[in-house]
């Protein structure tokens, strides 16, 4: 890592080093990086798919599924729960209304649970499969067989999705399905309850890929694939050729799996939490929770988190929500810190986004609309070829954060930054923030509200920085 004044000497590197680029040699290899020309160091480079996914910034994670009409938030306490298909009656399904709700907070994606832990599809599949007796049967347990036979809410999903311009996309569950008696993807050495069917573990692969074809095949293109607990070894290979067939430029969450082993490169990460918190220092490359910034791998990071308090996902009855105030805390936590966040959204047993929720995701988009769309404006500023970024004001402006953005076309090179402001030309600099990582965007609030004339950002870096924006506000 290089510091601004090192700049001259460092580039003498360069005839060794070059700018030259690097293809990863199959699926567990990263996508592309690059060496920087000041050290030497490992560049990991972006797909156009990732950075426009970061671009996003914020969406829902829609659960609406069986579960939704149980006590339980989901099958995944008891492997042998499989409820009554006849439950999952959604007598006023609107998902228009879900859109209008995404469109409020101010959310530019959606993802459906499509398949949960119980193993109920909210689409008409028609995947068939021999059981353990011999006989070819159909994949009876889903929203065909359910009291609203002939809609498909993966259908309304999708072109409500499209209607209000929202990117789209879908969480499958190849893990765990109660209905088939499997838990981490094997089916269980136990025989199978009431409701459950009995198959083998290969028969189940093959149910897993029939299902994903028909989701990623037949709905467009999507934004944003989930696996929530990754995938097994045996699903991986048939998940990358199959990924490459129908979806080649949709982000994959958990796309990567611990021993660097990935189904795309265009994969994204877990934050490692469910809380809406990603640590202050959280790079956009790296493999686990906050990353690292001289890994070979760019894989941004999610942050998924409720809307419900105590970790709920599905609709609970009467279950309290999170504070305004919490979510105000969560939004600087994650979108402030190099992450997108992925709120849920938890349509009721009607098929309808509750009222109370409604004006819970309106509040947190107007207080991000109103305290970030309106910078204090400032009569000059300009970047420096030193990693640099300068503001200028007419007269003194009161200020409480600032909002740095780096472009990351080329990949994440600034490796520390501090925000200086002074009240008048000639006075000295006082320190405002500092830190580390600030790849699409990093959002500081100082301790208190400042004056100033003047606002410095400086940097170290890996490579030359390209401010995308930097701007400051007065929010409190």
């Amino acid at each position: 890592m290089k510091t601004a004044a090192g700049l001259i000497a460092a580039f003498s590197s360069v005839a060794a080093h070059g700018l030259r680029t690097r293809d990863g040699a199959g699926p567990t290899s990263p996508g592309k990086w690059r060496l920087s020309p000041l050290d030497g160091s490992t560049i990991a480079l972006p797909t156009r798919a990732q950075l426009a996914f970061q671009d996003r910034e914020m969406g829902c994670l829609v659960h609406f599924n069986m579960a939704t009409y149980i006590a339980a938030d989901g099958c995944n306490g008891d492997p042998a729960l499989v409820p009554p298909r006849a439950l999952f009656d959604p007598a006023q399904l609107d998902t228009d209304q879900w859109m209008e709700a995404v469109q409020s907070l101010g959310g530019r994606y959606a993802t459906l649970v499509a398949n949960h832990n119980c193993g109920f599809a909210t689409w008409p599949t028609q995947v068939r499969f021999k059981d353990l007796a011999g006989d070819t049967v159909a994949y009876n347990y889903t929203v065909a067989q359910s009291p609203v036979n002939g809609r498909d809410v993966v259908g309304e999903f999708v072109r409500s999705a499209s209607k209000y311009g929202l990117g789209h996309g879908f969480y499958y569950s190849v893990v765990v399905n109660n209905y088939l008696n499997v838990q981490a993807s094997r089916v269980r050495d136990v025989a199978p309850a009431p409701g459950q069917v009995g198959i083998t573990t290969d028969v189940y692969n093959e149910i897993v890929f029939e299902q994903l074809e028909e989701l990623w095949g037949r709905y467009g293109n999507l934004t944003e694939i989930w696996f929530d607990g990754g995938y097994s070894g045996d699903q991986k290979d048939r998940i990358q050729t199959l990924l490459q067939k129908t979806q080649p430029n949709a982000v994959i969450f958990n796309g990567c799996q611990d021993d660097a082993t990935c189904v795309s490169d265009k994969s994204i990460r877990w934050i490692g939490n469910e809380l809406g918190h990603a640590e202050e220092e959280n790079w956009s490359t790296g493999l686990l929770k906050s990353g690292s910034p001289d890994s070979p791998y760019f894989t941004p990071a999610e942050c998924d988190t409720t809307l419900q308090a105590g970790g709920r996902w599905f609709f609970g009855v009467d279950a309290p929500l999170r504070s305004l105030e919490a979510l105000i805390r969560v939004y600087h936590e994650t979108v402030g810190r190099n992450c997108v966040l992925a709120l849920d959204l938890s349509p009721d047993r009607r098929g309808l986004v509750p009222a109370a929720h409604v004006a819970r995701y309106r509040a947190l988009g107007d207080f991000v609309r109103r305290c970030y769309d309106h910078p204090v404006r400032p009569s000059g500023g300009a970047a420096g070829g030193d990693g640099s970024y300068t503001l200028v004001f007419d007269e003194p402006v009161e200020i409480d954060r600032v909002v740095l953005m780096e472009d990351q076309t080329d990949g994440q090179v600034i490796r520390t930054y501090r925000v200086w402001g002074r009240q008048s030309t000639g006075a000295d600099w006082g320190l405002l923030s500092k830190g580390t990582s600030v790849g699409h965007k990093k959002i500081d609030l100082f301790p208190k509200m400042v004056t100033v004339t003047e606002v410095m950002v400086n940097s170290t870096f890996v490579d030359t920085p390209k401010w995308r924006s930097v701007t400051v506000h007065k929010c409190s």
